[in-house]
């Protein structure tokens, strides 16, 4: 594999009239069953089960340490277990909570992300997973409980400024939860994270008990694992004005570890509904390695677009059928 291909292959997979198009017919997707919603994803994934998926530059990340452990295992499926890991090398194992912020494109969406994250391990694999238990988005989002949906929350901002600083405000009113801080970068230390924490962790990526309806399925991302090598970590006494609301009593108020990665970050992820349930490390370096990437087809919208137009007419001849009842129940 050429030096750049992997990387050009992933920004190829991203095509803005792709996203376009999906953030416009994304809100109508509310009107299709959740059983048809699955089906296409489904669907979709076996035509291409990759995802072109780019964090961009300054993805930031802030640990805290869990000190309701209880509260802790209720939020993850029952397939995983609470693990204790280090975030960077010469750290010390402890049970984390990980805020991940970040501007994200992909095949299907583009926008700002706020993940929420405990860790665990996988009980079927073994391997270190991050757990998704919540999130809050400005642009589209899936997963199994609630589908396609629309924007979580209208401030989500993630930015940098003139003097090296990274900025957050990203709030859900509706939900009375936010994360709002603003990180000096300047002077942060580049060095080695902790390998199997990141590695493994790509690799299984699962979502919270609520969000998956405790499913301990997990999606896998392809990549150099130089991409999560090293990172800058940032002294704790440069990170200002943090208001963290998010599951008060879970974890310690203090932040234990904060990190940012100054570069893109280029992934195949599995695409919605596609897992490829890699047992360790080296099968996915593997199969990274033997990616024919010429024959990977362009992500396809076709079956989300196929799909709000059975939502549609299934809705038209529903209100049609109901108004014929109304009608005759009138007359009679």
């Amino acid at each position: 594999m050429s030096k750049y291909k992997f990387i050009k292959k992933v920004e190829e997979m991203i095509k803005t009239e792709d996203i376009a198009t999906l953030r416009l017919i994304g809100p109508l997707l509310r009107y299709v069953p959740g059983r048809f919603q699955a089906k296409a994803m489904e669907s979709s994934s076996k035509d291409n089960p990759y995802l072109g998926f780019v964090v961009e530059p300054y993805s930031t990340f802030l640990f805290y340490e869990l000190i309701d452990l209880e509260w802790a295992r209720r939020l993850i499926p029952d397939g995983f277990e609470l693990e204790k890991t280090k975030v960077f090398s010469d750290g010390e194992p402890k049970y984390y909570i990980a805020f991940a912020s970040f501007n994200v494109k992909t095949s299907a969406f583009a926008g700002t992300r706020l993940e929420v994250n405990v860790i665990a391990r996988s009980k079927r694999t073994g391997l270190i997973s991050w757990i998704i238990v919540d999130y809050d988005t400005n642009t589209l989002s899936h997963d199994a409980l609630k589908g396609v949906i629309d924007s979580t929350t209208k401030q989500a901002v993630f930015t940098t400024d003139y003097d090296g600083n990274i900025i957050v405000d990203i709030a859900n009113e509706e939900k009375n939860r936010a994360l709002i801080f603003d990180m000096d970068s300047k002077g942060a230390e580049y060095k080695t994270v902790e390998k199997s924490f990141w590695l493994e962790g790509n690799l299984s990526v699962g979502y919270g008990r609520e969000i998956s309806k405790n499913s301990p399925a997990a999606f896998a991302m392809k990549f150099d694992p130089r991409e999560v090598e090293n990172a800058c970590r940032v002294d704790l006494d440069k990170i200002h004005s943090i208001e963290n609301t998010w599951y008060p009593g879970l974890f310690k108020d203090q932040v234990d570890e904060a990190l940012y990665f100054p570069f893109a970050q280029h992934y195949l992820s599995d695409s919605p509904g596609s897992y490829s349930e890699h047992d360790n490390v080296d099968e996915m370096l593997e199969e990274y390695r033997n990616l024919d990437l010429d024959n990977i087809p362009p992500y396809s919208v076709e079956s989300l677009r196929k799909m709000v137009k059975v939502g549609i007419v299934s809705n038209s001849v529903f209100i049609t059928i109901l108004l014929l009842i109304i009608l005759v129940l009138l007359i009679t």
